[in-house]
């Protein structure tokens, strides 16, 4: 027969050690339902930054294109040509490339500052961790004797306390080896945190040094961007300095498409399509030449030009539905109207689209309001990418401004 004394101590630490793993259960729940908060928030900016680098490589070829396209150009006169025509396709890369760079610099600073509370919430799920093991190991050290394994199994007074007593001591034992494995794998993940966001601070520091290169080559652009606009003073220049030469070259050109337009209306009977005009060019609002007089008097402007950011192959658009007349893309440098378009709309009207960069139509062809027929260039006599837009009534040239909606 047991004592008294003893076998309360054996209830004592059965008790205890019951007690103990109810108190451990608990908080290590807690702990591990912590750990996961915030994932879903480092997930979503790490999709956000997948597009970002996609877009970025995107940008970057789409860079590489145009810097080819300048240095395949054969010759000194070509390369230069060739820059002046690309050089909004540059701009507005190089902008949006230093959008991107901006975006994921921002991104990545909020990626540091969560992953910095994050290294914050894993260190005191470590040291939670730990007062739970040594909180555990006191208990184990205050009950001494009367919590030895073998002690506590032996002392059972019946096979079913024997039972329930191996279960509990069971139960302590792999919660005591989960705790163990939690310490080990919460203190992996606190490295890897702090590995990560040493990584991001590095690609921080990369991408501002990118960032300020790509602001240069900006720069650069603009200055090369704002010599193309000084052009058109030195093509006024180059006009008044060749007053006689340049006004019978304008007189020839006239002359050829006065010629066209007259052929036009001898062979079209269809009545007018009715109805406002629509812009010709969609992405561009800038008119850089008015229709009119222009160099002091000296020349007459058959139409408007339109340009803007981005000209340089932008999309231009039919004003009003029709039959394509002419779709010519033999032309000399520096002379004319370069690649361009007419439309015949029926009952004397046309309208024409020149210094085109590719034609998307051909002659004979119907097209519809607002169909693609072309794109913005700096073919012909030129300053740089834009459309010389002309509204024909009769086959004389009337201010397009009139026609077109709004």
């Amino acid at each position: 027969m047991l004592k008294t004394g003893s076998r309360g101590k054996r209830i004592f630490a059965l008790v205890l050690s019951a007690l103990m793993l109810l108190l451990f259960v608990a908080p290590m729940a807690s702990v591990l339902a912590r750990a996961d908060e915030g994932n879903s928030d480092l997930e979503e900016a790490q999709e956000r930054m997948d597009e970002l680098n996609e877009q970025y490589k995107e940008l970057q070829a789409q860079q590489n294109q145009i810097d080819a396209q300048i240095n395949q150009a054969a010759g000194e006169k070509q390369q230069v040509q060739a820059q002046r025509e690309q050089i909004d396709a540059q701009i507005n890369n190089t902008i949006e490339q230093i959008d991107v760079l901006d975006e994921r610099i921002a991104l990545m600073e909020e990626r540091i500052s969560q992953k910095e509370k994050e290294m914050e919430k894993k260190q005191e799920e470590i040291d939670a961790l730990n007062a739970l093991f040594k909180e555990r190991m006191n208990a184990m050290y205050r009950a001494g004797d009367n919590m030895n394994t073998l002690g506590l199994l032996l002392g059972a007074d019946s096979y079913s306390q024997f039972l329930m007593r191996a279960e509990v001591v069971s139960s302590v034992a792999e919660h005591d080896q989960t705790l163990m494995a939690q310490l080990a794998a919460e203190k992996a993940e606190l490295e890897e945190i702090q590995e990560g966001i040493q990584s991001d601070k590095q690609d921080v520091e990369s991408d501002r040094t990118t960032m300020e290169e790509k602001k240069a080559d900006l720069g650069t652009q603009m200055e090369q961007a704002n010599a193309r606009m000084q052009d058109i003073a030195a093509m006024e220049r180059e006009f008044l300095a060749n007053k006689e030469a340049m006004q019978a070259q304008m007189k020839e050109v006239q002359a050829e498409i006065d010629r066209i337009f007259q052929e036009i209306n001898r062979e079209s009977q269809s009545p007018y399509v009715g109805g406002e005009m629509l812009w010709p060019a969609p992405s561009l609002s800038q008119i850089t030449c008015e229709f009119g007089p222009r160099f002091g008097g000296s020349d007459y402007h058959t139409g408007i030009d339109i340009s803007g950011s981005g000209a340089y192959g932008a999309t231009i658009v039919a004003a009003n539905s029709g039959t394509v007349k002419v779709a010519n893309t033999s032309f000399t440098d520096g002379y004319g109207y370069g690649k361009y378009v007419i439309v015949d709309h029926g009952g004397g009207m046309q309208t024409l689209y020149a210094h085109c960069s590719a034609l998307n139509v051909t002659v004979g062809q119907y097209v519809s309001r607002g169909e693609k027929i072309a794109e913005v260039g700096s073919t012909g006599w030129s300053t740089g990418p834009h459309v010389h837009f002309e509204v024909r009534k009769d086959g004389s040239a009337v201010n397009p401004i009139g026609y077109l909606q709004g």
